[in-house]
């Protein structure tokens, strides 16, 4: 999408990986030419080299992630006495908004982050006027009824349930995920979505989620990664995840 995003040289990145989402967010923060050095931390077993290796000491990070969904409490201690950023795939309700040091910013996801950011990309054209629905999926049993929606391939036309006004979740039973938005008004008919490998795509959100505080999107407090808008549309694309777009010609 053409952003330049003058992003400082030389970041150091800690990351906290319980799952292959935060393994893979390694690797994904490792293709990155301002990204100098990963630290991987709890991972005594992780084998050092010159742009990698375990991590005992959270100081001289610019930012953290981790994968965990619940359990942070000493991770974001930490932080907070370092002075570092914390970014977390799950969307940790035990963290009251408000009044944090540093940047703390939760559900670095799809369903959390970036379906609900889908409204920002520039194909959507928001407007007032505009109906939106948002639509993700989740693992588990796919559903045989409901209201269906038409995900990027490989993940297709799936049934899906309301979670709440305008917000559809589709279960599936496989690797793959996606997220859509689906925008009506007066501009016409415009569709946005994503799908990939599941684990592969909450790296790239959780991933281009760091990128956005590293570029100093998100202030010090508790902040929800779709609050980053379209800068986290930008840094996912950055990060190449690929968009479908679809409009009417009406």
């Amino acid at each position: 999408m053409g952003t330049d995003f003058g992003q400082p040289v030389a970041v150091r990145v800690l990351v906290d990986a319980t799952t292959d989402i935060g393994q893979r967010a390694a690797r994904v923060m490792l293709a990155e030419s301002s990204v100098s050095h990963v630290g991987l931390w709890d991972a005594p077993e992780a084998v050092a080299n010159a742009r990698s290796g375990p991590a005992t000491d959270i100081e001289g990070y610019d930012v953290a992630i981790s994968d965990r969904s619940d359990h942070i409490g000493d991770l974001q201690a930490r932080c907070s006495v370092a002075g570092v950023p914390l970014v977390l795939w799950g969307d940790a309700p035990e963290i009251a908004p408000g009044g944090a040091a540093i940047p703390i910013v939760i559900g670095a996801n799809v369903g959390s982050g970036l379906a609900e950011s889908l409204v920002h990309h520039p194909s959507a054209s928001l407007s007032s006027d505009d109906e939106v629905q948002v639509s993700w999926t989740e693992p588990g049993a796919p559903l045989r009824n409901g209201t269906p929606v038409a995900f990027p391939d490989p993940v297709g036309m799936s049934w899906t349930k309301q979670r709440s006004p305008g917000r559809f979740v589709a279960f599936r039973d496989d690797e793959w995920a996606g997220a859509v938005v689906r925008l009506a008004g007066q501009a016409g008919e415009r569709i946005i979505g994503v799908a990939d490998q599941g684990a592969h795509l909450e790296a790239l959100v959780l991933s281009a989620t760091a990128l956005c505080v590293i570029d100093g999107v998100y202030e010090p407090g508790v902040h929800h990664a779709s609050d980053g808008g379209e800068h986290l549309v930008n840094r996912c694309a950055s990060v190449e995840l690929d968009f479908a777009v679809w409009r009417s010609t009406t």
